[in-house]
């Protein structure tokens, strides 16, 4: 699947999921960690460095068979100040279907199923329309069937799922397209159970976890007790962990949820590299793509460092994984995070900046801040004022400050740390309007346009109208759309932010730019804050991940102390805002 296609496709299916919650343990772990050598010291230095602007999880990096990086970040549980270490706990989210996709390749080597079968051959009545999926149509999200069966921990039974999915009308006919399928996945989990006789962890554990000596992967079988299980936390929320819930059942069983660490993955991937889990035949149909470079469980992508086998999930209270296999260039990296950032998945922000430095690129390095408890902020707070007459609101909480800003101009501001690129911002705000319009009314030409006809519009359509109903049934009746701002950033992208008003309530989407073409869509269930630490007393750095944006401003000072005033640095000259009295 193209890098375009990717964005837009993940971020359509993950406004899908209004799901629940997640992990936990209190029990502190000794610390492993690794940093060998100077690539895993500059991997090091900028996820340390982006830990006060929103970074928190842990990376496992290695090269030519080696470990060079192993370490957590930020908090695991932060009421009890227990960070992240190379041994904590994570949710591999929708990486969870490789395992399922690796546990059917398991019963085909045992000779007790193939993935040419059909499902009804193992699920009793089936209906007409459905009697032609095969296995591998599950496997390669080319079924047709829905993408979700209801929230992650509803308690609910096997037999009510299967006969959910299979209730449901097909969204397209067989294997005439790929479209994402977390049901399509609790199938073959079904169908795991009824060939093998067990459980689909049971299988899981002693087929492949513990032949590739994987003793901390699982959903309970593991002993949860000994370990720190993160928690997920979406902003200032936290959103716990999956071990205090009614966990696993059918919504989410085989198709995402599994807990794991960075080493238990990495010794995943050396058991993938050979025969102790799964021959050679098995590994070759594994990892064939099919339709839009998606295999079974995994995307393969040709890239210009060779082949490439990654997957990556996660859900919208906070955690997001990522696996990518760098066959060809022997290099491996496993990431999880245990926060969102801006409401988005937070490996989404930081990914391309990992594997630029692991194959020594040069990256943007976020700025040296100051965090002491002991400065006071409180004197920064209140509001200021633009020449505009659009006004800026200053908070402190904690350690830094957080900035809303009331008009275009100064969400522009606030987000690009300069208003320069106003007039790109005027002229894609009403693109993105025209955009809205017709996408309300189920016409999707122009998003199709938008997108440079680079995906087919039978899928925007097909799929924006799910997006479309999801939302109804979430929010209710659609009222209409505010188009926020058009943000630029370092990368010669713009992100325009929409507030969409519903009967029950609103929520935010991103529309992804680069020069005039649409790169994707985001789903938001909230703006990003706009925090800024301090360097001095005076001086404050913001650092926005996803485009390496560093964003300066200074504070005015009488003679006795009191603030009147601040001075943003742009690219473009500075812009000064008074203090309102």
């Amino acid at each position: 699947m193209s890098a375009t296609k990717r964005i837009f496709f993940l971020a359509l299916v993950s406004l899908l999921s209004f799901v629940a919650q997640i992990p936990c343990n209190e029990k502190e772990t000794s610390k492993k960690e690794i940093v060998r050598g100077k690539i895993a010291a500059k991997v090091d230095q900028y996820l340390s460095r982006a830990m006060p602007f929103g970074f928190s999880g842990a990376l496992l990096v290695a090269r030519s068979d080696q470990i060079i990086l192993n370490k957590g970040y930020g908090m695991a549980i932060r009421e009890k100040s227990i960070p992240n270490t190379s041994e904590t706990v994570f949710c591999t989210g929708s990486i969870t279907k490789q395992f399922t996709a690796a546990a059917i390749m398991k019963l085909e080597m045992q000779e007790k199923l193939n993935t040419d079968d059909p499902i009804s051959r193992y699920i009793d009545s089936v209906p007409k329309d459905k009697a032609g999926i095969t296995l591998h149509h599950l496997l390669t999200h080319t079924a047709g069937v829905i993408n979700s069966t209801g929230l992650d921990y509803e308690i609910v039974s096997r037999d009510e799922i299967v006969k959910r999915i299979l209730s449901a009308p097909l969204l397209f006919p067989l294997g005439k397209k790929m479209q994402y399928s977390n049901a399509g996945y609790s199938l073959l989990a079904a169908i795991v159970e009824e060939v093998s006789g067990k459980p689909y962890e049971r299988f899981l554990n002693e087929q492949l976890f513990k032949p590739a000596g994987m003793s901390s992967t699982g959903y309970r079988m593991p002993n949860w007790k000994e370990r720190v299980v993160a928690h997920w936390y979406n902003g200032e929320t936290d959103n716990g962990t999956p071990l205090e819930k009614s966990y696993p059942y059918w919504n989410l069983l085989g198709n995402g949820g599994i807990l794991s660490t960075t080493a238990d993955m990495y010794r995943w991937h050396l058991a993938l590299l050979g025969e102790k889990v799964l021959s050679n035949k098995a590994k070759k149909k594994l990892f064939t793509p099919f339709l839009n470079d998606y295999a079974y469980g995994w995307d393969v992508l040709k890239t210009r460092r060779g082949v490439l086998i990654q997957h990556d999930g996660g859900s919208t209270l906070g955690n997001s994984a990522e696996i990518s296999r760098y066959i060809d260039a022997g290099v491996v990296t496993i990431l999880f995070c245990n926060q969102s950032y801006g409401g988005d998945p937070l490996f989404e922000a930081v990914r391309d900046k990992i594997e630029t430095l692991v194959f020594e690129g040069k990256v943007m390095m976020p700025p040296d801040v100051v965090i002491k408890d002991s400065l006071n902020l409180s004197k920064y707070e209140g509001t200021y004022k633009l020449s505009s007459g659009e006004e800026l609101i200053v908070s402190s909480k904690d350690y830094r400050l957080v900035l809303v800003g009331k008009g275009k101009e100064a969400f522009i501001l606030l987000f690009s740390g300069d208003l320069g690129s106003q007039k790109l911002s005027s002229d894609l705000n009403d693109r993105t309007a025209i955009i809205l319009e017709k996408s309300a009314k189920h016409d999707y030409r122009p998003l199709y346009e938008a997108f440079e006809k680079q995906i087919p519009l039978e899928r925007i359509e097909s799929m924006e109208l799910e997006m479309w109903q999801a939302r109804k049934q979430h929010f209710g009746s659609f009222k209409g759309f505010e188009v926020l701002a058009t943000v630029s950033d370092l990368t010669e992208g713009a992100t325009t932010f929409v507030r969409l008003d519903f009967e029950r309530g609103f929520t935010f989407l991103q529309y992804l730019w680069k020069g005039n073409s649409l790169g994707g869509i985001r789903p938001l269930q909230a703006l990003p804050e706009n925090v800024y630490l301090p360097q001095s007393e005076t001086d404050f750095v913001a650092y926005n991940l996803r485009s390496s944006t560093t964003m300066r401003l200074r504070f005015s000072l009488e003679e006795k102390g009191l603030v009147t005033g601040l001075i943003f640095h742009g690219k473009s000259g500075d812009i000064t805002a008074g203090k309102v009295k």
